[in-house]
């Protein structure tokens, strides 16, 4: 397991579903926007310091961050675990359609 690789896929993670880009979150922690894209390629890990301010920017706990199991899935695997969600729970169907409904709005 690479742990900077999968920190930086984490943090990247994150920040795009708050809707962030690189620059704004970057600048929310005072690093420049390479240097944030360095963390996110796993090339460059992050001091205590650093790590405090992603957290807070990202409204997280730090150990979220270091949550990996998402990356050990495939997507196969998601979308035969919601296909099987389906199967038993329709209304879980319509709970989906209202999200991506949602999103695309």
């Amino acid at each position: 397991m690479d742990i900077k690789k999968n920190f930086g896929k984490r943090i990247k993670e994150i920040r795009l579903s708050l809707s962030l880009t690189q620059e704004q979150l970057a600048e929310q922690i005072g690093l420049s926007s390479k240097s944030l894209s360095q963390i996110e390629l796993g090339n460059n890990f992050i001091s205590a310091e650093t790590l405090d301010l992603i957290c807070k920017a990202l409204k997280i706990k730090p150990k979220v961050l270091f949550d990996f199991e998402y990356l050990e899935s495939s997507k196969k695997s998601l979308i035969e675990d919601i296909i099987e969600k389906i199967k038993t729970n329709p209304e879980t169907l319509k709970t989906i359609h209202k999200i991506v409904t949602a999103l695309d709005s």
